[in-house]
């Protein structure tokens, strides 16, 4: 069992609510720790005394988990990997703002110098199995969405998820499919988004120059891929 240890902010929505949805599916065991910072420190202290405000007694893990940090505290993470023993990080962007592009690449080049195998997905829901047996085992389970779904008459009598997004949409997405005609299409992407949008996701609104689209937008095409294919080995 992978040992992992999560950053978030305190009192933020976005890493509770995945925390919550890892523990509700079963994760708890693997979640070894938790750390949740209090301030954000100006990023030339993180970035020239990375050591001065490193978070002590954190737990030796195999994983870090950076759930929703802003960039001053993103910078922190190889330090922190290193610190803990953790042989991967998975930073999660689900706002551009959290690690720019310059950002990202310093954090990989400080990962790779020392050896941590890294995934950066954009959104989160979009992690997909990287090779590494660290960040694969938690993306057997967590990441982009895989569904089952049975269809009688038309309709969506049940789905299963195989695969879902770590802050727990696609449990609640799946339950308001049940019931709904497979035709026409269009109206069931209509309710598909309108469930995405009621969970609702947390993924950021903004136009993210690299995706040429929101964040929020891009996960729910991913969900909408994933129904798409479940469909289809139904013969719809």
């Amino acid at each position: 069992m992978v040992k992992s240890l999560a950053l978030l902010m305190k009192g933020d929505q976005y890493g509770t609510r995945i925390i919550e949805n890892l523990c509700s599916r079963g994760f708890s065991g693997s979640l070894w720790g938790l750390h949740e910072f209090e301030e954000v420190p100006p990023l030339d202290v993180v970035l020239d005394e990375p050591e001065a405000i490193l978070p002590r007694g954190l737990p030796s893990c195999d994983l870090v988990l950076s759930l929703g940090l802003p960039q001053e505290l993103q910078a922190l993470v190889p330090t922190v990997a290193e610190e803990v023993g953790a042989k991967g990080v998975i930073i999660a962007i689900c706002n551009q703002d959290w690690l720019p592009p310059g950002l990202r690449e310093q954090v990989k080049d400080e990962l790779e110098e020392k050896g941590i195998s890294y995934a950066f997905p954009k959104p989160f829901c979009s992690l997909t199995k990287t090779g590494d047996p660290v960040i694969d085992e938690f993306a057997r389970s967590f990441g982009r969405p895989e569904l089952e779904v049975k269809v009688r008459d038309g309709i969506i009598r049940s789905a299963r998820v195989l695969r879902g997004a770590p802050c727990g949409s696609t449990w609640y997405v799946a339950e308001k499919l049940v019931g709904l005609p497979v035709e026409p299409r269009e109206v069931l992407w209509e309710e598909l988004a309108k469930a995405h949008h009621v969970y609702p996701c947390l993924g950021s609104m903004v136009v993210d120059p690299e995706l040429s689209d929101t964040v929020l937008h891009v996960a729910q095409y991913l969900l909408r891929e994933a129904v798409e294919k479940a469909l289809e080995k139904e013969g719809f």
